[in-house]
């Protein structure tokens, strides 16, 4: 199998910009992407490369479990260990993070056949708190599901009826709690208690790590390595390989291919892709700038305190000296007392001899 059978007929650099400038408004705003940007649109355009598929729009493009749910299908029973079945798409309902102000659920979720809701959720950049945010994610759904189980039962509810909740988590970027133990990349939450206690809890976590996946270079061995390698390259040996693997794969590429003759959705989708990511790393960067602010108020008052106990510190040998001082001055006068005396003594013998 060759490139061409997967991504189409290639064409040359001035061939893909006319394609883009048959749609003056999407090559307008082509024009405003940065020069990286510019070109991995060329590129992709003149069949040279792939899409960037953890772009939000292309992934939900990708993934949409209303038009292919085999892919996700798929895709969930490689990351949960069990074959799954879409039952229903969830809408992207939720609370409002008051912190952020944006939605708790962010990507795809949806309930499988026994029941079990998952949330697909992809970070370009992994956040600072991961497990806080997570959690808050969780909780989200858990609530969600027991409000509608709730209401459909009403007095027949019982908590036995809540299915599990699963939260999988791509991270483009990954945090350093995950950066210091690679080269795993998947991470799995494990609910056990130290007694060995069987409990069924709901909340379940997987987070993948997919720049680790990158740094480690697997071969496409199992199916799980061929999603990922799916997920996290555009090159074209990749691509290649990947195919020649897994033919199922060809579809995904040509659904992804048809985007290069569709210079308008393409852009539109890759401007609201960086819009989203302009906003998360604002958000990454307020985060972080707060938590160094917290770390210098932190480092500030360590110092403040380091600095107080020298004080006590100096107080302590000032009073410690002053005291060593006067009993200097006392010894002082007691020596020359006894001198005095001694003096005086010696005079006494010197006048008894001198009357013998």
């Amino acid at each position: 199998m060759t490139l061409k059978e997967i991504v189409g007929e290639s064409i040359n650099r001035e061939e893909a910009i006319d394609i883009l400038k048959s749609e003056p408004k999407a090559y307008e705003k082509f024009l405003t992407f940065d020069r990286n940007h510019q070109e991995d649109i060329l590129a992709f355009v003149q069949g040279n490369k792939g899409l960037p598929i953890l772009y939000d729009g292309f992934f939900k493009y990708v993934f949409d479990p209303e038009r292919h749910p085999e892919r996700l299908e798929d895709f969930l029973s490689e990351v949960l260990g069990q074959k799954v079945i879409i039952e229903e798409v969830l809408a992207r309902e939720g609370n409002k993070l008051a912190e952020e102000g944006t939605l708790v659920v962010m990507d795809i979720i949806v309930r499988l056949s026994d029941g079990t809701i998952v949330d697909v959720e992809m970070q370009k950049i992994g956040y600072a708190f991961t497990g806080e945010r997570s959690s808050c994610y969780i909780s989200d759904m858990v609530m969600r599901q027991y409000n509608r189980v709730r209401a459909r039962e009403q007095k027949k509810f019982k908590f036995n009826q809540m299915k599990p909740v699963y939260l999988v988590v791509l991270l483009e970027k990954s945090t350093e709690e995950f950066l210091r133990v690679a080269p795993m990349f998947i991470h799995r939450l494990q609910n056990t208690f130290d007694s060995g206690a069987k409990v069924n809890l709901l909340s379940n976590l997987v987070y993948i790590s997919l720049d680790t996946f990158r740094d480690v270079g697997e071969n496409i061995s199992n199916k799980m390595v061929a999603w990922l390698t799916f997920l996290s390259s555009d090159k074209p040996e990749d691509i290649l390989q990947l195919v020649e693997k897994y033919p199922e794969f060809k579809e995904c590429y040509q659904d992804i291919m048809k985007f290069r003759t569709k210079p308008e959705e393409l852009i539109n989708m890759f401007s609201e892709a960086l819009i989203q990511m302009d906003k998360n790393t604002v958000q990454y960067m307020i985060e972080e700038q707060q938590k160094e602010l917290e770390e210098q108020q932190k480092e500030l008052e360590e110092q403040q305190k380091e600095l107080e106990r020298q004080q006590k510190e100096l107080e302590d040998n000032k009073k410690e000296l002053e005291q060593t001082s006067k009993e200097l001055e006392d010894s002082q006068k007691i020596r020359e007392e006894l001198e005095k005396e001694n003096a005086e003594l010696k005079k006494q013998l010197e006048a008894l001899n001198s009357n013998k």
